[in-house]
């Protein structure tokens, strides 16, 4: 998020990218779920009239400030001890800067997203407040694992993880060939997974999941 002021005094959060942001399972010691430090505020280092986009005088001290969050988002404090409350600000400092939160999604659905709202202030009075602005986060949905058991002599089940929303089961007769055909067969979850049971009776077929 690129940072400035515009022409009335005013700071100004620049977050114009694609959102909700996917965000990967965490990396971090210590940290659930799934989390993410890419998204930053950097200070704009030109000028952009067109935009009324400024730089910042390196006589303020910023920070951001925590208005609302949807259940299961978080961001960790500037001290990395905890989750902030809302109302509570991240130190930024003055101008230059280029500051990575941990944003965290500590209990959230693949496919659903979860959003906070911010807003930014300068301690030292020399800008107004930014307007508030929002953030989306998703979970990342990493490639899925299609497993095989054979809970019979007649039959196979394929089994995928329950949470895998927007995949597909799919089969096909050979290994080369581009014409994969979805399966008409009705999931039942069975524990953590989703299953589906195939004769082997039938012709040898080759099975995956396909992301829609």
């Amino acid at each position: 998020m690129l940072v400035g002021r515009n022409a009335a005094g005013a700071l100004v959060v620049d977050s114009d990218f694609p959102q909700p942001v996917e965000v990967p399972v965490s990396i971090f010691p210590g940290i659930p779920g799934y989390a993410t430090g890419l998204v930053a505020f950097h200070s704009t280092i030109l000028d952009d009239p067109t935009n009324n986009l400024f730089q910042l005088s390196t006589a303020a001290d910023f920070r951001f400030i925590l208005l609302a969050k949807d259940p299961g988002l978080e961001v960790w404090n500037d001290t990395g001890t905890g989750y902030m409350a809302t109302n509570e600000s991240y130190f930024i400092g003055p101008s230059p800067f280029d500051s990575h939160p941990i944003w965290t999604i500590v209990d959230g659905t693949v496919g659903t997203a979860y959003s906070l709202t911010l807003k930014l202030r300068d301690l030292n009075g020399v800008y107004a407040d930014s307007d508030p602005f929002v953030l989306s986060f998703t979970p990342l949905q990493l490639e899925q694992r299609l497993n095989i058991a054979q809970p019979d002599s007649q039959h196979v089940a394929l089994l995928w993880p329950a949470n895998a929303v927007s995949w597909e089961l799919q089969c096909a007769a050979s290994l080369t060939t581009t014409n994969w055909t979805s399966l008409t067969n009705v999931p039942v979850i069975v524990g953590t997974n989703r299953s589906v049971t195939i004769s082997t009776t039938e012709a040898q077929q080759f099975f995956r999941l396909q992301k829609l």
